[in-house]
């Protein structure tokens, strides 16, 4: 995931062209999502920062969760991927609340 966060390159090594990453965040899908039943942005493999799913204050963030609560966000504007992983289950299908707190602290420490 640091690998997305930083652009394309980690530890002094490109893995993906910055035109590559720049991908991940066109819109491909914008509106209700008909699986999950609610309002989604999705790019390239990810969902989006928006204001249905507002996991970063920063615009270039992407996001995405697991069954259960997990939760991963890549912030190329914060240079920083955010993982949650829990311990226990969750009823959560593509994350959970849990993970709101960890997250919003951990902006708050980079600010």
């Amino acid at each position: 995931q640091s690998i997305i966060s930083h652009g394309g390159e980690t530890q002094g090594k490109r893995f993906l062209s910055a035109a590559g990453v720049e991908k991940l965040f066109e819109v491909q899908a914008d509106g209700t999502d008909l699986v999950l039943g609610v309002p989604s942005r999705f790019g390239m493999g990810y969902g989006l920062n928006s204001e249905y799913t507002p996991v970063s204050p920063n615009a270039r963030a992407c996001f995405w969760g697991g069954w259960g609560g997990s939760l991963i966000v890549n912030d190329l504007d914060a240079n920083m991927s955010f993982a949650y992983v829990m311990n226990r289950m969750g009823a959560g299908t593509v994350g959970d609340m849990r993970s709101a707190g960890p997250l919003m602290a951990t902006y708050a420490a980079i600010a």
